[in-house]
């Protein structure tokens, strides 16, 4: 579904990203493991859109995409979230209605129906303004929001950044749920439980691309085991 090939991006004058190559299979759910500074959420805006590159390419569906702006990119199906991906003074069900209009080839009731069993918490908090939700429960909102969008490619940018020990795992039940409901996602990470959830994995290190393989292989490397899980 995504091939991201030999891309540069950065800022200014300045390179970040240093000739990434990976590929995202359809319904794979791909994690970017890396520590503070290690350039992910650069490498994810450079896939969104949001960051320019340098040189290299970007292909969604045999699609070069690499010069189209971010808003043409998420039309396409490229939705990543972020931490202001909601809309604090509007109540929840407000801001799942503006999620679902992106897609209209359904009636907002019944899928709010199917969201409300995937996401049943959210049920009690409907008419209540997000701005008044906890870090975790704007985690889930922002989840349902992504599930109602119906996006082709979902990219979460350090979804447990913020929260416990307690809501991270809560957050990666999340994507699970987002995983069986059939959506393709691409994770940035320091948080290694994300792991449990992920088909591949590579770990970003000042840009580049370190380490790649399947979940069991990474999460059962040495330098892994000792960056990310302390294990001496």
């Amino acid at each position: 579904m995504l091939k991201v090939d030999h891309i540069y991006s950065g800022y200014g004058d300045l390179k970040i990203i240093k000739d990434v190559t990976f590929d995202v299979n359809k319904d794979e759910t791909v994690l970017i493991l890396g520590l503070n500074g290690a350039g992910k959420t650069t490498l994810l805006k450079s896939i969104a859109g949001f960051v320019k590159l340098f040189s290299g390419k970007i292909i969604l569906d045999n699609n070069d995409i690499t010069k189209l702006d971010s808003y043409k990119r998420a039309k396409l199906g490229i939705t990543m979230i972020m931490e202001q991906a909601i809309f604090p003074d509007l109540t929840v069900k407000e801001n799942m209605e503006i999620a679902h209009s992106k897609t209209r080839n359904s009636k907002f009731n019944d899928e709010l129906n199917n969201i409300l069993k995937t996401f049943p918490e959210l049920k009690t908090f409907l008419k209540i303004k997000a701005q008044a939700l906890s870090g975790g429960q704007r985690k889930m909102l922002s989840m349902a929001m992504a599930l109602l969008s119906k996006p082709k490619l979902l990219i979460l940018d350090e979804p447990s950044a913020g929260l416990s020990p307690l809501m991270v795992s809560r957050v990666v039940k999340y994507v699970s749920l987002l995983k069986e409901n059939g959506i393709t996602i691409l994770i940035a990470e320091q948080n290694p439980s994300f792991i449990d959830v992920a088909d591949k994995v590579m770990v970003l290190e000042s840009g580049v691309i370190k380490l790649m393989g399947n979940a069991s292989e990474i999460a059962n490397n040495n330098e892994v085991r000792k960056t990310f899980f302390q294990v001496s």
